[in-house]
């Protein structure tokens, strides 16, 4: 007879990560990557500028930002699941009021649910769900779980982009109710799936022998009280707003610029959808990188290929070489996305440490969905004053620029940091 002590025992947590994975996919897939598609075409149905079109996207993350203040607290009082069954509620809520409004207040309503659906349904919920269910390769597992996004993306767009196309005179209605539908068959799949917590049934009995360390690793941390007065604290809050703006605002109009410049719908289309699945990938290789070759590496390869995609808008033409652009684009964006959707709790983690995780992430991811707020009607209003998104993303490309240099400064002064409170405890 096998000794019980050596019998393999299922680990629920890979349900987990499945549900996660789900979660993420429906959420931001459905609800998120498909977003540049409704914009002008809710302006044009309301007869509104796409500027005040933007201003629901504004209420989305400004309210994201404000739940995520209180992420720490909610989530202890409430547990995860409830927060995750509400935000779905909201989401459902949300995806059907845009598909119901006739005016402006119902889309900054919508909006505002939306935001409050993300904010327990996507990265800062993943972040704590993989911190309590796994131990070891955090940084792969949040990769896969965040790379579903471009999964249900690449998927979503396909299905909503043919619900709503002018040419078979759709509508983005349609393409809502969709959405909504989807979400409600998950969120009964999550409330039957997912535990807050592991049983002692689930834990798996401990590995012999030990791994080699990987760059990226827990660490014990500093109080939060402490971390906000550490200047590369408020260097990298400033990386991250701008990575939100920056990012959030020329992705955000990419579909309508390639459109604007001359591309044709269907290749739009089917550049968005190639790109989602280049997200899912990125998402999972940043995650890898991260565990294998640490936070600098990872950071850095994502946030010059931010620059390099933002500049690459600027020279966008609808023509032969405009699309081969334009899918260079479309790639090098993409791999850029994982800085403000793995990257948050993985800087949390490792810039801080364990002392301080879950209040930084909540405010990290926080910060980022402020500049998320900035970034979609500053893009619009650019192009309401100049007829152009041009002058915007040259001067965003440089701001990214900058930020890449801060970057540099913030990770090597909590390196050092870090180094200095590992060298306490040893001599301690």
């Amino acid at each position: 007879m096998v000794p019980t002590e050596t019998r393999k025992r299922f680990d629920y947590k890979w349900v987990i990560v499945a549900v996660c994975f789900l979660m993420v996919m429906i959420s931001l897939g459905f609800g998120s990557s498909t977003k540049s598609l409704f914009p002008d075409e809710i302006a044009e149905a309301l007869g509104v500028e796409r500027s005040l079109v933007s201003i629901g996207e504004s209420c989305r993350f400004i309210a994201t930002a404000v739940i995520n203040v209180f992420f720490s607290v909610l989530v202890v009082k409430f547990g995860p699941k409830k927060l995750i069954c509400a935000g779905y509620l909201s989401l459902i809520a949300a995806t059907f009021l845009y598909s119901i409004a006739d005016n402006l207040i119902l889309i900054y309503l919508a909006g505002t649910l939306l935001g409050v659906g993300f904010s327990w349904t996507t990265t800062t919920m993943v972040g704590y769900v993989v911190g309590i269910w796994c131990s070891e390769n955090k940084g792969t597992i949040m990769g896969l779980i965040l790379a579903s996004n471009g999964l249900g993306g690449a998927i979503a767009i396909r299905l909503v982009g043919a619900l709503i196309d002018p040419n078979v005179t759709g509508s983005y209605r349609n393409g809502y109710r969709l959405i909504s539908a989807v979400m409600a068959v998950t969120l009964v799949i999550l409330m039957i799936f997912f535990r807050n917590r592991p049983k002692d049934s689930d834990k798996p009995l401990p590995k012999p022998g030990g791994k080699k360390k990987k760059r990226g690793r827990d660490w014990v941390g500093i109080p939060f009280s402490e971390a906000v007065k550490k200047f590369y604290f408020w260097g990298a809050l400033i990386c991250i707003f701008c990575t939100g703006l920056i990012l959030q605002g020329s992705h955000g109009i990419a579909a309508m610029h390639f459109k604007d410049v001359g591309i044709d719908y269907g290749a739009v289309k089917s550049l968005l959808s190639f790109g989602s699945l280049i997200l899912a990938g990125s998402k999972f290789l940043t995650g890898v990188i991260y565990d294998r070759f640490g936070l600098r590496v990872a950071a850095s390869s994502c946030t010059l290929l931010a620059i390099i995609s933002t500049f690459l808008l600027v020279f966008i033409r609808g023509n032969d070489a405009g699309v081969v652009l334009a899918s260079i684009y479309v790639v090098c964006g993409q791999c850029s996305l994982p800085l403000e959707t793995i990257m948050l709790p993985i800087y949390a983690a490792d810039l801080f440490g364990e002392q301080s995780f879950a209040k930084v992430m909540g405010l990290f991811v926080s910060v980022n969905t402020a500049g998320y707020a900035v970034g979609a009607p500053l893009m619009n209003l650019c192009y309401d004053i100049s007829g152009s998104y041009v002058p915007a993303l040259i001067a965003v490309g440089i701001v990214m620029s900058v930020v890449f240099v801060l970057l540099q400064i913030v990770i090597t002064q909590a390196h050092r940091e870090q180094k200095r409170v590992e060298s306490e405890i040893s001599a301690a």
